[in-house]
């Protein structure tokens, strides 16, 4: 169900700092930059680390209804919603978003769903995940890492609850990593 990833990530790939090198505008106003909800491969702002707590009160804020299951907080609104596993990390150890119905068609809307979704919830680097979501439409499954995120889609079609899952995983987290 949630893989723990114990890959080592040196964050060489992909540092969104606008160093000297950049041919960005200059910073003058903070804020957004170019694009937030259609992603972009410019650089984006780098949000501070949410905890659990504060990720589901962004959530209920934006109308999402909000209940604890066991180790998880779910906010759903429609056929979308985020599970965050509860704990005491400066910032949720699994984060795992969903969307349900048709595997085809839960995988369109966890696309449009995940770029607000991963802004609510401070999910650095966001463009990064939403665009490689994006290329995920047709397959079953597929994993890679962004940041200090292993990311993980999944599709589910014989259960009772069809539909596409986005997982991620803090491969910082060293305690209390997981349910159970």
């Amino acid at each position: 169900m949630i893989a723990l990833g114990t890959t080592a990530c040196s964050g060489s790939k992909s540092d969104d700092k606008p160093d000297a090198a950049g041919s960005s505008s200059s910073s003058s106003a903070p804020g957004t930059t170019t694009s937030s909800s259609a992603s972009s491969t410019g650089p984006e702002e780098k949000l501070p680390d949410l905890t659990a707590a504060q990720v589901v009160t962004a959530f209920a804020g934006k109308g999402y209804k909000c209940s604890t299951d066991e180790a998880y907080q779910t906010c759903a609104q429609g056929v979308t919603s985020i599970q965050v596993l509860i704990g005491k990390q400066p910032r949720p150890p699994v984060i795992s978003l969903q969307a349900t119905g048709v595997a085809a068609e839960a995988t369109t809307k966890l696309a449009d769903f995940a770029p607000q979704a991963l802004e609510l919830a401070h999910v650095n680097p966001r463009g990064q995940i939403t665009d490689w979501l994006k290329q995920q439409d047709g397959k079953a499954s597929a994993q890679t890492t962004a940041g200090d995120w292993t990311v993980e889609f999944s599709t589910e079609a014989d259960t009772d609850q069809p539909g596409a899952i986005l997982t991620l995983t803090d491969k910082l987290c060293k305690v209390d990593c997981g349910a159970e």
